[in-house]
């Protein structure tokens, strides 16, 4: 058994012993961390915006981000990004989610959507 510790979640058991069904799981659990965290980013994300990325985003910029973020909660993580994580749960029987990875993935969904500008700057 697995345990998979979320700020968001609360502790999450992983019992399958079937490397598929474990697999669907913790993905399953993943997925529903960082869908977490973009609900907390749409509550705010001009000001999101704003402090990572130093840039005042237009409104059609927001509303395309907005729009995109919510599209990704309705896929499933990307398997190959986030294999340092399932790497780490390989050799542990418990895990505590860190943002790091998810705040990796979400910040380039952001930058790659926002202004020509802004790609030139970074």
């Amino acid at each position: 058994m697995k345990i998979i510790k979320s700020s968001f979640l609360g502790a999450r058991c992983v019992r399958a012993n079937d490397p598929n069904i474990q697999l669907f799981q913790i993905r399953t659990i993943l997925n529903m961390h960082r869908d977490a965290l973009i609900d907390r980013m749409l509550t705010d994300l001009p000001t999101y915006i704003e402090y990572k990325f130093h840039y005042r985003a237009s409104r059609p910029e927001l509303a395309g981000i907005f729009d995109g973020l919510l599209q990704l909660k309705q896929r499933d993580i990307d398997l190959e990004f986030y294999e340092p994580v399932f790497r780490s749960l390989k050799r542990k029987d418990e895990l505590k989610l860190q943002n790091e990875y998810f705040f990796l993935e979400l910040d380039e969904f952001i930058r790659s959507r926002l202004s020509r500008q802004l790609n030139f700057a970074a």
